[in-house]
């Protein structure tokens, strides 16, 4: 072995060190986490090593993976443009669905026009760092998602004052928002419904907050739009403060089971966000299948959105009452995701260990994703489960619990 071979061996040793210190420690269940389904039905999947599971950990809230409006629409899509894309949205890569599905999303979010992007991460990445330059203020929610603190990153390398306020609390983000120069770009990140605790922005807060500072409002609505408001309009519909978010982000690959993200604001806006922001000029558009899928999915839920959301609210009640009743908390937020707390790290591996055994494929919240002390299950029931399903569930995770916990001598089989 050369010197520089060892050289570089040691260098790529550090960088593996680096990347585990920033990891969570899922031990000897890592495989748990990676598992590789061969088949997937949005309730019921089969796995690679033979297992037939549960799935209580899914994003498709309103049960529309598999749909075949979605699956002939992306087929459609294939005979029409083949499997990928022609280049970036600006260098050929455009297609009359991906404009189309801008328009749609664009009235369905209650703005005048939107943009589509490769995914939700690289939306928001994207976004707020072509945002936000020299002398820029931005603010965001210490439980942003994970992108948004990544954007916040690049607006900062790039010259723009970052600060973060501790969760929901509009008064110490007005203190900082306070210290801004008054004619400083001002911007306001906040996710619509937070990943990790379920909850929502305290939106007739901060938006008041960004009227009276001249900030624009950028909310993160993956985990809300389609799923909460009377009209399935997220936020600003649960709310009923339409027009409150200057800049509405989604995904495309939740409520709508396809692939990609978008931000929809006004038509001036995206129209040089087309030009300015770096993932969406030098990232290849979405493929024709995706954007065909979201497409009919958006059409799918302005048609039948009130039952299938009064299906999600049915599971997930019945999921959180079937845990209180049996002695465990769960959160009780206004949207789908259901966080169980446990505690400590070993305490809910365990659990997810316990329940995919015996059938339900549930993850845990360890930290880094949350605080050390505060890991539990996080659950995703959707309007495609039935209620036998919901109880199946139930039963093997109470059963689970209290055999990790020690009080019983087998999970329920």
């Amino acid at each position: 072995m050369t010197e520089n071979s060892r050289n570089s061996d040691a260098t790529t040793t550090r960088i593996i060190s680096h990347l585990l210190e920033h990891c969570p420690d899922l031990g000897e269940v890592r495989h748990l986490y990676e598992a590789v389904a061969t088949k997937y039905d949005g309730v019921h999947a089969t796995f690679d090593d033979g297992r037939s599971s549960m799935v209580l950990t899914t994003y498709d809230y309103l049960g529309l993976l598999g749909d075949k409006r979605l699956n002939d629409a992306a087929k459609e899509a294939v005979d029409l443009f083949g499997t990928g894309c022609f280049g970036s949205r600006v260098l050929g890569g455009s297609l009359d669905l991906h404009r189309r599905l801008e328009q749609e999303l664009a009235a369905w979010a209650g703005r005048e026009d939107s943009m589509v992007l490769s995914s939700g991460f690289m939306t928001n990445y994207t976004v707020l760092a072509a945002m936000a330059g020299p002398g820029a203020w931005v603010l965001a929610d210490e439980a942003n998602h994970i992108s948004i603190d990544d954007g916040c990153q690049a607006a900062k390398n790039a010259g723009a004052t970052v600060h973060t306020y501790r969760h929901n609390d509009v008064a110490h983000a007005e203190e900082l928002l306070s210290q801004a120069p008054a004619d400083a770009i001002k911007i306001v990140a906040s996710d619509g419904i937070f990943g990790m605790e379920g909850d929502l922005l305290d939106l007739p807060g901060l938006s008041a907050l960004c009227r009276r500072h001249g900030a624009l409002l950028f909310v993160d609505e993956a985990h809300s739009l389609g799923v909460i408001g009377p009209n399935g309009g997220g936020v600003q519909d649960y709310y009923g403060l339409p027009g409150s978010v200057d800049l509405v982000m989604g995904t495309l690959s939740k409520a709508v089971p396809a692939s990609g993200g978008f931000v929809a604001g006004s038509r001036d806006l995206i129209d040089a966000l087309r030009l300015g922001a770096r993932g969406y000029l030098f990232s290849g558009a979405s493929s024709p299948m995706a954007a065909a899928a979201a497409l009919a999915a958006v059409r799918v839920i302005q048609q039948e959105g009130p039952e299938r959301r009064s299906l999600l609210e049915r599971n997930t009640q019945h999921l959180r009452k079937r845990l209180e009743d049996a002695g465990l908390h769960p959160e009780d937020v206004p949207g789908p995701i259901t966080p169980l707390v446990l505690g400590e790290d070993h305490l809910a591996l365990e659990v997810v260990k316990l329940c995919q055994e015996q059938g339900v494929f549930v993850l845990s919240m360890v930290p880094p994703a949350v605080p050390p002390g505060t890991s539990g299950l996080r659950m995703n029931p959707t309007a495609a489960h039935s209620p036998q399903d919901i109880d199946f569930a139930c039963d093997v995770i109470i059963e689970a619990v209290r055999a990790a916990k020690g009080e019983t001598g087998h999970p329920a089989r």
